[in-house]
């Protein structure tokens, strides 16, 4: 009898047998794709708890840059085998924001143990395929394939909240939907530049108190606008009013215009206001004052009073007035720090509104409603701590604002923080205090999923479709609602929702929101699809740049980049060049930070090592600058890396250091497992075992404390090795048995391909030349099938070796010839050692052996240098190895005892036994 190595696991009517790779239905056998398999054994295996999108994508795409989308389909594939529905139900639930977990009863069959019921202790976890141990730079393209899935959120992130705000035109009740528009500058002095932007924020306060009136933020209007025509001096003509009510479905529109002009000793400005209803195309009133620029706050209060008259609102109370007050600018020179700055907001310049807004501040510090655009300013630059500290100060100084406008600063100081049960209170209370109001419905349904509550969202959002129309035309609720679909992972129905958002602003002639579905869709859209999904992104970028918009443009040149990465990257580091400078142009240092990752990916890929460390270094520089936390440890562990591959240096150790302490403040446990197993790996490498054991020890309790078992075995396979340097290959032999095993089950070719590497390079040096043969050929074969170039050519180095052993000429000759052309496109110093180690060695024993020896002794300089001793010890072992063949006695025994007592003192023991040997 076999024994059976896997057990057998047992769910409503079906029965996983992982060894025999089968999922049975009664008597029918259900087919799967393998990496579909190896995510329904991941996830039964785990049965009860959640298990993250980046665990399965580590353990099913290990060290591989992988798109959210793609696990999206397979756990769709998966879903429909089981006979679920695309959101889930008995078998697969959906973490927001995590992940998955199997929620149906799993009983465990085995060899020798009964059947139990999953619980809180589990089962045995799965094994991940292992790298190998020297692969800097799948290491490096893991980590900054990270950073491209956070370009892919933050791209999210625009589309939910970027300069525009969320749903900003479905409306409570016909008749109410007003809309104020940019005024225009008739003296053309950039010194009034300020007057337009803040008298129409102040106006649109005014008129919008008490909450009987709905008034689109001026930043949709000039999104949906697009190419529509300015308003002459008495407002819209009949057929440009037509096509704003069609567009922003409004009901009345406020237009004007101001000049200002000097008098002697004196300066003057003169206001004119239109406002026509969009329906009839009539003129409903009109509005002239004139004064000094200190009379600006109070014309304020004199318009919108006029206008609330004219538009028959019920007059404000006693107390709605002081409150109303208190929201206007206490002085003129506060309202125009105010206006250059928005009008500085409107253009993307956050920097300038930043500079005028600290002043704001500075001259009125009681002033609520300058701490929020400050907040917004300080958001957009990237620097989030100091935006979550602004909207505190907004919600301090708030308390006599409006009650309307004191719970949005509330609700938005708590989403700085992260607080989602406080901001999702605010916004119910405020969805009481304004039943009508559908934009905090919108805004409560982004805030619950934001906060993981996906069905709450749902709920809210299908509430809004059954007022009916305008809610259900507007683009923003199927934009909404393609969101939804995405935190459940249900990419299918997120593209029909983008597809509709799509038709529904094509039908408004809505450029901006036009762009925001199709920036969605080309994200959303599967591989298969890479050429429709350019075009639509394509489509994007130019309806952007019809809006204005640059953070849109930026948005699209990132996703561009990521879509080409792997197919096209010279037309991909193009895009992220360009995203780059745009982002630049901005001030947005998130974004810089993104693009300079992704142009690393692309740098350290194609073998411009220098420039792929500068652009890290700019990674880092912005991530301290920015204060956070995360994106400085990501940075500095990518710097380790590129480092370590150049030379084991003390400042790459200090940054693996430093990385890990920052990674413990943050509590990011996985990403410090993966710091520590990092540096375990350079500190082996310099010969410190004691330390190196120490890092691997740490990093799987990190691991051990999120139970992220997907990623532990990167932690046991450095240990692993340690043992192996030091001679314990018995603690080698059974991790690289699992690891093969789990990678051909799990048709990860990359991984199989290193972990028969590593074995077929232990058993060739035990002298097992046959059998290292058939391993090596083996990884040769299966990294040229997957086009990894790296592997192929340290696998066929090393297999020219045993051909070479074996006595088989022929075939070592075309070997070498095969790895040294795969030699010339490396880029990764110790991958490339290795190959050259190899080859050098084979040379000089069919060739000009003193040419291959002092070679050899040169690499063998140069890794000491490095601060490689082990690597130095290799060279020195296949000169000993020329020495011998070409019969050179004397040279030979005297290099043996150098070696042999060098390995001794360092301990690297593998060494002193094939010395010995």
């Amino acid at each position: 009898m076999v024994q059976q190595d896997n057990p057998t696991y047992r769910f409503a009517d079906f029965e996983l047998q992982p060894d025999e790779r089968r999922l049975l239905h009664g008597c029918d056998v259900i087919p799967l794709t393998p990496k579909v398999f190896e995510i329904l054994r991941l996830l039964v295996e785990r049965a009860g708890h959640a298990v993250s999108k980046d665990e399965i994508m580590a353990a099913i795409w290990p060290a591989r840059f992988v798109a959210e989308s793609n696990l999206t389909k397979h756990i769709w594939t998966l879903r429909q085998a089981l006979g679920e529905n695309e959101e889930g139900g008995r078998f697969i639930e959906t973490v927001p924001k995590l992940g998955y977990r199997f929620v149906a009863p799993v009983t465990r069959a085995g060899p020798t143990a009964e059947a139990s019921r999953s619980s809180a202790s589990g089962f045995k976890e799965p094994l991940p395929v292992l790298r190998r141990e020297r692969r800097t730079f799948f290491r490096i393209g893991a980590l900054l394939a990270a950073l491209v899935f956070a370009a892919g959120a933050l791209a999210a992130w625009w589309v939910w909240s970027g300069s525009e705000p969320v749903f900003p035109w479905s409306r409570r009740a016909p008749g109410t939907a007003i809309a104020v528009f940019d005024f225009n500058n008739l003296s053309h002095d950039p010194a009034y530049a300020w007057i337009g932007p803040a008298f129409a924020e102040m106006l649109g306060t005014e008129i919008a108190a008490g909450g009987q009136l709905h008034l689109l933020p001026g930043e949709l209007v000039r999104q949906i606008r697009g190419g529509t025509p300015d308003a002459g001096a008495g407002g819209f003509s009949p057929d440009t009013l037509t096509t704003l009510h069609r567009q922003l479905v409004v009901d009345y529109t406020v237009t004007g215009s101001y000049l200002a002009f000097d008098r002697p000793g004196k300066q003057y400005v003169r206001l004119d206001l239109t406002v026509q209803d969009a329906r009839s195309g009539a003129t409903v009133a009109t509005f002239s004052r004139s004064g000094s620029p200190q009379d600006l706050p109070s014309l304020v209060a004199v318009a919108g009073a006029d206008l609330r008259k004219h538009l028959h609102v019920v007059p404000q109370s006693a107390g709605e007035m002081r409150q109303t007050a208190n929201a206007r600018p206490p002085s003129a020179d506060v309202m125009r720090r105010l206006g250059f700055a928005l009008d500085a907001l409107h253009r993307y310049d956050s920097a300038r509104a930043r500079d005028e807004l600290l002043q704001a501040v500075a001259d009125a510090p009681d002033y609520a409603p300058s701490y929020v655009y400050l907040a917004k300013a300080w958001s957009a630059l990237g620097y989030d701590q100091k935006a979550l500290a602004t909207s505190e100060q907004a919600a301090a100084h708030s308390a006599g604002l409006p009650q309307a406008m004191r719970l949005n600063i509330e609700a938005q100081s708590y989403e700085a923080q992260f607080n989602w049960p406080k901001a999702i209170a605010a916004l119910r209370e405020l969805a009481a205090l304004q039943p009508d109001e559908a934009e905090t419905q919108f805004e409560l349904a982004h805030v619950l999923l934001s906060a993981g509550k996906v069905t709450d969202a749902q709920d809210v959002l299908g509430a809004l479709r059954k007022r009916g129309e305008p809610t259900t035309s507007d683009p923003r609720l199927e934009l909404a609602d393609a969101d939804v679909a995405a935190a459940k992972d249900d990419s299918k129905t997120r593209i029909e929702h983008a597809r509709r958002a799509l038709q529904l602003a094509e039908a408004r002639d809505a450029t901006g929101l036009k762009a925001d579905a199709e920036l969605v869709l080309g994200v959303a859209l599967p591989a298969a699809e890479a050429n429709i999904a350019e075009a639509m992104l394509e489509r994007a970028l130019a309806d952007y740049r019809r809006v204005s918009n640059p953070r849109g443009e930026a948005a699209v040149h990132l996703n561009v980049g990521n879509l080409l990465s792997y197919t096209q990257p010279k037309r991909a580091r193009v895009e992220y060049e360009e995203s780059l400078a745009q982002f630049q142009n901005m001030g947005d240092q998130n974004g810089v930070a993104s693009a300079y990752s992704d142009l690393a990916n692309i740098l350290w890929a194609s073998g411009d090592r220098d420039g792929a460390e500068a652009a890290v270094r700019n990674v880092l520089r912005i991530r301290r600058e920015t204060s956070s936390l995360v994106g400085q440890a990501w940075a500095l562990t990518a710097l380790a890396i590129a480092e370590a591959d150049e030379r084991a240096s003390d400042e790459s150790i200090s940054n693996f250091r430093e990385a890990a302490a920052l990674d413990a403040s943050a509590g990011a446990h996985s990403h410090r497992g993966f710091t520590l197993s990092s540096l375990a790996d350079i500190l082996r490498l310099r010969g410190d075992f004691t330390q190196a054991q120490l890092a691997c020890i740490e990093a799987r309790g990190e691991y051990a404390r999120v139970k992220d078992t997907a990623n532990s075995i990167n932690a046991d396979y450095e240990c692993a090795l340690i043992s192996r340097d030091r001679g314990d290959l018995a603690s080698v032999t059974p991790v690289l048995e699992r690891a093969r095993n789990m990678a051909a089950l799990s048709g990860d070719t990359e991984s199989l391909v290193n972990a028969n590497l590593t074995e077929g390079e232990i058993t060739m040096e035990q002298g097992h030349w046959l059998e290292a043969a058939k391993l090596l050929d083996a990884a040769q074969k299966q990294a040229a099938a997957a086009d990894l170039k790296t592997g192929e050519a340290v696998a066929v180095s090393l297999l020219a070796k045993c051909y070479s052993a074996l006595g088989k000429a022929a075939e070592r000759d075309t070997a070498i010839s095969h790895a040294a052309n795969l030699r010339s496109a490396m880029t990764e110093r110790q991958e490339v050692m290795q190959v050259d180690v190899a080859l050098t060695e084979l040379r000089g024993e069919t060739g000009n052996s003193a040419e291959a020896i002092s070679k050899l002794q040169s690499m063998a300089t140069d890794a000491r240098a490095r601060r490689w001793p082990g690597w130095a010890l290799e060279a020195e072992l296949a000169e000993l190895h020329v020495l011998k063949r070409t019969g050179q006695r004397a040279s030979a025994l005297a290099l043996r005892a150098r070696v042999a007592g060098e390995a001794r003192r360092q301990g690297f023991g593998w060494v002193l036994e094939r010395v010995a040997r």
